[in-house]
Order: structure tokens, then sequence, then C-alpha cells
């Protein structure tokens, strides 16, 4: 059985970017609904003792549609509440990570202008990831649509937006850029992205 991650911070800690209401609605009707929703799909098949990644690399392989657009919107969601954090006016990466961000991205502000515009130019639902290439350890930045996310690309998440119209409707109506440039700017975790990140190869 799959059970639903509890918020790690209070509801009223993403303010002014996000609303009590708005996390309300995000979290206790949609990401809930995938998460009920997932249990009775695997209710007494090959899924219902398996952990959440394996059922969702499973059901992508065999094109199990339904439990996998359940499944992988648990995980990316689960994903998202740890990426972003309090409001702060300045928000910055720690040194090492911000030198790896500059080497990647040419600097902070370059990194955030080409993650707002990924998600300003995903046409439909979907995601924005900052992903680490497992084997070059390079940074980058990836759109995915609906559910899909960077398990099924074996790449290595680092941090997640969500950009369905549930994640900033009620608050920035149909101003996704809006959302955008305050939640990334003001409300990425990155001791959380720090602590997803390889910066040496093992020898």
């Amino acid at each position: 059985m799959i059970t639903l991650q509890s918020l790690p911070y209070s509801r009223d800690l993403l303010k002014p970017t996000l609303s009590d209401e708005t996390i309300d609605f995000h979290y206790d009707k949609h990401h809930k609904g995938y998460v009920d929703k997932l249990n009775k799909l695997i209710h007494e098949t090959k899924y219902e003792s398996k952990d959440l990644e394996e059922i969702i690399k499973e059901s992508y392989v065999y094109k199990e549609h339904l439990v996998f657009n359940n499944a992988a919107q648990i995980w990316n969601h689960d994903f998202y509440w740890k990426s972003i954090t309090k409001y702060k006016e300045v928000n910055l990466p720690s040194d090492d990570l911000l030198e790896m961000i500059n080497e990647n991205f040419t600097s902070l502000d370059d990194f955030y202008t080409a993650f707002i515009n990924a998600g300003a130019t995903l046409f439909g639902s979907g995601w924005i990831w900052l992903i680490q290439d497992p084997d070059t350890l390079k940074l980058e930045i990836m759109q995915s649509k609906n559910a899909d996310n960077p398990l099924i690309y074996n790449k290595t998440t680092i941090l997640t937006i969500d950009v369905w119209e549930h994640a900033y409707y009620i608050d920035y109506k149909n101003d996704r850029l809006g959302y955008l440039d305050k939640i990334v700017k003001f409300n990425l975790n990155w001791d959380f992205a720090k602590s997803n990140i390889t910066f040496e190869q093992p020898e």
C-alpha cells in the first residue's frame, strides 16, 4: 500500500508565494487523490507489494498507463514539496553548489531564466526539473509532459516545480509566469538540491 507523504512543513510556510488555500487544494485533493486511486488500481495485483519507484519503472515499460500516471504523479508531488521551502528574499545555494550551477549555466541568474522559461514554454500540463546526468555529472534542465519524470530516463533528480494549473491557479489564475518567477527565485530548497547532487565521481 502506498501512503500519502506528510508535508515537510506547516501549510502557511510558503506564503506569500502560495496560499493556504492552494496547499489545501493541491495536497488534500490532487496529491491525496493520486494516492487513493493508485491503491485501488494495484490492490491484489503484482504491484501491491512493490515500492513507488518500482511501480513507476515497471508500469512505464509495460505501458500500464493508469498505474504509471498515478504512481508517477505521487512521486512527482513528493519531490515537489521537498523542492520548495520558506520564502526568502535572498535565497542562495551554498558556495559549492553555486559553483556547479555557474559551471553548467554560466550564472545563477541565467539558471533562473532558463528554468523559468522551461516552465513558461511547456505546452499543457507537466513539470520542470533540474537533473544530473549520472555519468557526466552535468546539470541539465528538463521539461516533462503530464506525469513523466526523470526516473524513466535514468537521470538523477535534483529539484522540480509543478506546472500543472492546479499548482498555481487559485493564487495566480492563468499567470503561470508570475508563479514561476516567484517560486523559482524565492522558494527553491537549495539544501534539498545539494543533498541530491553528486559533486565528484567515486574513484
